[in-house]
């Protein structure tokens, strides 16, 4: 709690936290009705869904009140600041590596077991244990994130390629054809200089060690493997579409030009990231489509989100709380979620009617590819981030940002911090 109460001190003295649960004025509960507090990030489209989850959820629990709050910035630090001073809502969605130790999340094990609400049979085998914390459950998952390839069509015709999906149904999508692919896609004007790029960086760079057969870390993240040529191979082969090869934008220009709006201008050919792109994509001039990422052999694809939403051991209506976050985790918040085309809902039953809940109008022509690959990124390990320390992900990102810059390779960099990582995962 000292932790906590030093950083709440930092943050209040950068004045970011200004705190209400509503800008309106809040109605007294009535007698016999459990209030619960919720806070989340978001902007307008995501406060006009939260709206309609506590509508439906208030219909079907009428002794239960959500006060719902949306934390338009610096979440986690408003977050830190709230549980330092014993004002945290009653649902926190923070990451598990840093906050299960410090006794912050309530294990849910005893009341998952009594649900007899929630459809578990139906959720995708592993999807649970991405909510799971040294064999505990701090969080019910019930929505993934596969991470796809996002692809231009018009860029793959008119430089006579094959689609990925094609290559990839007869086992040919693997990273050399995607480096020759990379070449043909990537235009050049009459002196040389590039106008158009194949590629984008966009997804964190845990992602491509897993595409080349390799784990970052270890089963328990307590430790890591990035002595495997798997690992820092595979970053350095990202890292040389630029360095090396002239097909992906430097890091300042990248910065310029962004990740996922670069290509819906058309200014690069592919970039990989999660199903949330579909709604952002849904104006994008030039047709796109998704197929699964260039792998390696023993290569899966992860998955970004996962991770829910999980009860602060001190709220003082732990039962009408459960309920709520038994409803989130829901077949019908989930398809009332969906609908924005932010992830995608963990439920079989839901994967296989995707029009009940997808806007089919948007959607890309191999949307399914997303849950095609849905087993496959829920083998164990989760290759998800909340399981690593925000500070190692620092130190690693730090490291990295040499290597975007060709000062150092990879195995450089992952070298030298390796043994601070290592002791931070095996404190926490």
């Amino acid at each position: 709690m000292a932790k906590f109460l030093k950083i709440a001190g930092w943050v209040a003295v950068l004045g970011v936290v200004v705190w209400t649960f509503s800008g309106e004025e809040e109605a007294p509960v009535p007698p016999g009705v459990s209030p619960v507090k919720f806070a989340i990030w978001g902007g307008v489209a995501e406060q006009e869904a939260w709206k309609e989850l506590v509508d439906d959820f208030h219909r079907r629990n009428p002794d239960v009140r959500v006060k719902a709050q949306m934390v338009p910035g610096q979440y986690e630090y408003k977050m830190l600041a709230m549980l330092a001073a014993g004002t945290a809502p009653d649902v926190l969605i923070l990451r598990l590596a840093d906050f299960v130790p410090k006794g912050v999340f309530e294990p849910l094990d005893e009341r998952i077991s009594r649900d007899t609400t929630l459809p578990l049979d139906d959720l995708f085998p592993g999807t649970l244990s991405l909510g799971r914390w040294r064999g505990r459950h701090y969080a019910i998952p019930s929505a993934l994130g596969p991470q796809v390839l996002f692809y231009n069509v018009k860029h793959f015709e008119e430089a006579g390629l094959e689609s990925p999906n094609d290559l990839a149904a007869r086992g040919e999508w693997d990273w050399a054809k995607f480096l020759e692919d990379c070449k043909r896609l990537t235009r050049r004007d009459a002196s040389g200089k590039v106008v158009r790029w194949a590629y984008v960086r966009y997804t964190p760079p845990w992602t491509y060690p897993y595409l080349f057969g390799g784990q970052p870390f270890n089963d328990d993240f307590t430790a890591t493997n990035f002595s495997d040529p798997r690992v820092y191979g595979a970053i350095q082969a990202y890292a040389d579409l630029s360095l090396v090869h002239n097909v992906m934008p430097p890091p300042a220009l990248q910065e310029q030009m962004g990740g996922w709006q670069a290509f819906a201008r058309g200014q690069v050919s592919m970039f990989i990231s999660g199903p949330w792109q579909v709604k952002r994509l849904k104006d994008m001039p030039d047709p796109y489509d998704i197929a699964p990422p260039p792998m390696s052999p023993g290569g899966r694809t992860i998955t970004l989100a996962g991770v829910g939403a999980g009860i602060w051991v001190r709220s003082k209506h732990k039962e009408a709380t459960y309920r709520w976050l038994s409803y989130l985790a829901g077949p019908e918040a989930r398809r009332i979620w969906a609908r924005l085309g932010f992830d995608l809902p963990a439920y079989r039953s839901l994967a296989e009617h995707p029009e009940t809940w997808a806007d089919t109008t948007i959607t890309p022509k191999h949307f399914r590819v997303f849950y095609d690959l849905t087993p496959d990124l829920l083998r164990t390990p989760p290759a998800t981030s909340p399981y690593i320390p925000a500070r190692a992900e620092q130190i690693i990102n730090a490291a990295l940002d040499q290597v975007w810059l060709g000062h150092r390779t990879v195995k450089e960099a992952l070298t030298e911090v390796q043994p601070e990582v290592d002791e931070i995962l095996k404190k926490k």
